[in-house]
């Protein structure tokens, strides 16, 4: 069963409703507002500059009209090219068209504050929120230079000559203008900030949601897993343990018993022979003693049986892929298949847990897990190909793991690399002794 976000809940849905519908909605208010002033200024109430347009093959009224529209036309369409289009050679071309229609459309209004401010602003605005700062901030710079020059020295359009009784905006005007600009550049900029921050939180919110609801599978199903095998394995080790107890324990206490009623009904004898008998009884006592730990060992991995070796590994890996889709990379190397039950119990618990911070912390989407032995001791190291940490932070679960193998000995190393990943590491120091798994006796903190 694979789990999947739905698409309705997408992160990218937010983007596309408050940044990129947003900017086309109020640049489609400041542009109507724009030409209701035009057509309200230069249409119905026919002022005298319109009448005063000299009437040359170069100039005319019809083509103040046109000029005005046209420029806005080309302006409204590369204007949303801006918003719509991702390609950056489409987005330059329509920066670039914007900036000079906006300039032409305008150069012949005297209306600075009614038609011009709002046909500006909206390009502010568009590119402050479509952009990144690095780029938003120097190309607002740049066109409101552009704009603000071709108001304050109109002449260079021949607008002088045209209009001979224009009004020439002052430098007032011009500060109100800059302060207006500088105003939406802020505006628009601190706007994107919180969208993309919004947008970022809510993609957190429903990711750690989706890895809860794979988790949460994962360790359902891995439970299940382990419930079958240990049913499975308590049968069998209960016939096996009957069968152990009976051989061994019971071989050793009927010889005992044997011995001490031969030693009791016997004649007394010399003390060389009494002493031989009492060896006898404590060798046999104690082979009895360690078959009987070895027993109640078993008896308790009866409880563990998921596990009581590293097949238990493979298992983690195939339930992990088949709840989260994520790929995961397992070589065992040289490790043998079992290390007694706290070892085992650590390496199962640490690949849990490695596997499900790379998911919810790290976004990975291919992990590797690598166990070796050099007879010293056992690494295992767990790598995947997530956004990393800048800072690691110790949980419950990493705290969990350095406590675990903390008595025992062993190491937690944990490392964020330069091209991303994340690399956890374990060591564990591996002790020799005949007489089972020394670890055994550790306090029993798997649990």
């Amino acid at each position: 069963m694979r789990i999947r976000c739905p698409t309705i809940l997408r992160n990218t849905s937010i983007q596309f409703r408050w940044i990129t519908c947003a900017v086309i909605a109020a640049d489609a208010l400041f542009i109507f507002t724009a030409v209701i002033n035009f057509l309200k200024r230069y249409v119905f109430e026919m002022p005298v500059q319109i009448q005063q347009i000299s009437n040359t093959q170069y100039f005319n009224a019809y083509f103040f009209y046109v000029d005005f529209f046209v420029f806005l036309l080309l302006f409204t369409v590369f204007l949303a090219c801006i918003v719509i289009k991702k390609n950056i050679y489409v987005r330059i071309c329509s920066i670039l068209i914007t900036v000079v229609s906006a300039v032409f459309l305008a150069y012949t209004v005297d209306e600075l504050f009614t038609i011009k401010l709002f046909i500006f602003i909206s390009w502010i605005i568009t590119c402050g929120t479509v952009f990144q700062p690095k780029i938003s901030i120097p190309v607002i710079i740049g066109g409101c230079a552009l704009f603000m020059y071709a108001q304050w020295y109109p002449e260079i359009f021949g607008i002088v000559d045209m209009l001979p009784h224009i009004q020439l905006h002052n430098s007032a005007d011009m500060f109100t203008l800059a302060t207006y600009f500088c105003i939406a550049a802020v505006l628009s900029c601190a706007y994107r900030y919180v969208i993309l921050r919004w947008e970022e939180d809510d993609e957190m919110t429903q990711h750690l949601n989706m890895v809860m609801t794979q988790m949460t599978h994962f360790n359902r199903r891995l439970q299940d897993v382990a419930k079958r095998r240990g049913e499975e394995a308590a049968a069998q080790e209960r016939l096996r343990i009957t069968r152990d107890m009976h051989d061994s324990c019971g071989y050793v206490f009927v010889n005992i018993v044997g011995l001490m009623e031969a030693s009791e009904s016997s004649p007394p004898q010399e003390w060389s022979r009494t002493k031989e008998t009492f060896e006898t009884v404590r060798m046999l006592a104690s082979n009895g003693l360690q078959d009987t730990r070895r027993t109640l060992r078993a008896i308790r991995d009866i409880q563990y049986p998921f596990e009581s070796n590293l097949a238990a590994l493979a298992e983690i890996k195939k339930l992990f892929e088949s709840v989260t889709n994520i790929k995961v990379t397992l070589n065992t190397g040289n490790t043998k298949i079992n290390y007694g039950r706290t070892i085992n119990t650590i390496i199962t618990r640490t690949m849990q847990e490695a596997l499900t911070n790379a998911v919810r912390h790290g976004k990975a989407t291919h992990i590797e897990v690598y166990l070796w032995d050099d007879e010293a001791q056992l690494m295992m190291t767990v790598k995947d190909n997530g956004i990393g940490s800048k800072q690691v932070v110790k949980g419950i679960g990493l705290a969990g793991m350095e406590e675990r193998l903390a008595r025992i000995g062993g190491i937690l190393e944990t490392e964020t690399r330069p091209d991303g990943g994340f690399h956890l590491t374990i060591t564990i120091p591996l002790i020799k002794e005949t007489d089972g798994d020394a670890y055994e006796k550790v306090e029993d903190f798997a649990c």
